[in-house]
């Protein structure tokens, strides 16, 4: 009986902390890309506190998880990352994953929508952030543990919600389907030629997985992944 509460509520803290980051939302019917700054949707305040706007909170969101980089006080200022050592992402989204060198998802877009039975008017939609440690100290203890077990030492985390959007409705795509193939660069400061990379993947419930790199370039690391959202973390061994 113990056991289940504990899994339930370990199950409930890592969806809110998984979540947490990257919770933009909702986004307004025809608001447009939030990292554009096109449209300005607000997000609804609580217990007294004052709404914010999509870019307020997605400025807000950076500034949080900058890993006490240098912060930035308006949605221009925040570099989009959504291309890895010249390849570009196939899928749109908000791209504002600064601790890694770039991201980028490179199945090609009618292969995810076909296989995943998105309908006229649903397109993929992807949202890849910096990991909160603080707020997904949970997650985080489970990546360090699961590093701990295969010898490696974890590197940049980061939050990655694959989904689809219709309507400026986002919604997440089921974790039980095909693999989406994702491509991230490697922080110079993480990077060594004489290691093995790969990511460790926590999904909301605490599902483990390790994911191994299936490209030659040192710099980046590919991986195969499914839609839904989870906390990634590089590491090396």
């Amino acid at each position: 009986m113990k056991t289940k509460f504990i899994q339930k509520m370990m199950a409930s803290a890592l969806t809110v902390a998984l979540i947490a980051a990257p919770s933009m939302g909702v986004m307004a019917a025809g608001s447009g890309d939030p990292i554009t700054g096109s449209g300005d949707p607000v997000i609804g305040g609580s217990c007294g506190q004052p709404a914010q706007t999509v870019e307020e909170q997605v400025i807000a969101i950076v500034n949080e998880s900058s890993d006490g980089g240098s912060s930035v006080s308006s949605i221009a200022e925040i570099p989009v990352t959504n291309t890895v050592a010249g390849v570009k992402s196939t899928v749109q989204g908000v791209y504002i994953a600064t601790n890694v060198n770039g991201t980028a998802i490179t199945s090609g877009l009618s292969g995810i929508a076909s296989s995943y039975g998105l309908a006229a008017g649903e397109v993929p939609y992807a949202r890849f952030s910096n990991m909160d440690v603080k707020k997904s100290n949970l997650a985080k203890a489970v990546i360090d543990n699961a590093a701990t077990a295969i010898g490696a030492t974890v590197g940049p985390c980061i939050n990655i919600e694959i989904g689809k959007k219709a309507g400026g409705q986002f919604s997440l795509l089921s974790q039980d389907g095909d693999k989406i193939s994702v491509k991230v660069g490697i922080p110079k400061s993480f990077a060594q030629s004489d290691k093995t990379f790969a990511v460790i993947c926590v999904r909301p419930g605490g599902a483990v997985t390790v994911l191994q790199d299936t490209d030659s370039n040192p710099d980046t690391i590919t991986f195969d992944t499914t839609g839904g959202q989870g906390a990634y973390a590089i590491v090396k061994y």
